[in-house]
């Protein structure tokens, strides 16, 4: 992912690399519907629209977070990445992509979230007082963000119904 105007990737390939495997291989993933595991086929024209959806999504709800390198936006670190992937199995679980209103659930969906996340200041206190710029991109971390995350998202999903 590329920030705005800079040319260079802001987001490391592998944290991209390790979300999309993550969700194409976990049956509770949702690129994973995606694949034929029989055949060996892949659908990436609906793989490359799911991530569009909802990156994008991810953008608009996050600008102040989007673009900015690692250091400055754990949103663009390895850990916030491979986190909001897993959430990305959630959200885009609720959004049909030939919906003409995908784009505004899928927003619709993140801003459940928003309030909670703390990528550029502040402290994850659920998550032991982390402070923003701690979060590492190491399985301890990126596990405990994600199930923040999933757990926040479905609370408020729960409480919106």
């Amino acid at each position: 992912m590329k920030g705005a105007g800079k040319g260079k990737a802001v987001v490391s390939d592998t944290a991209v690399l390790q979300m999309i495997h993550e969700s194409l291989t976990t049956p509770s993933g949702c690129l994973f519907p995606y694949r034929n595991i029989a055949t060996g086929e892949t659908d990436f024209a609906g793989v490359r629209l799911v991530l569009l959806l909802y990156w994008n999504g991810v953008k608009s709800v996050f600008p102040e977070a989007w673009g900015l390198p690692p250091s400055r936006s754990r949103l663009m670190h390895g850990a916030g990445i491979r986190a909001m992937g897993r959430l990305m199995d959630r959200v885009m679980g609720v959004v049909r992509l030939g919906d003409k209103r995908a784009e505004k659930l899928v927003r619709r969906e993140l801003l459940r979230v928003k309030d909670e996340c703390h990528w550029t200041e502040g402290e994850w206190t659920e998550l032991g007082g982390l402070r923003w710029n701690e979060v590492q991109n190491v399985p301890t971390h990126v596990k405990v963000l994600s199930n923040f995350l999933v757990r926040a998202y479905l609370q408020r999903s729960r409480s919106a119904a």
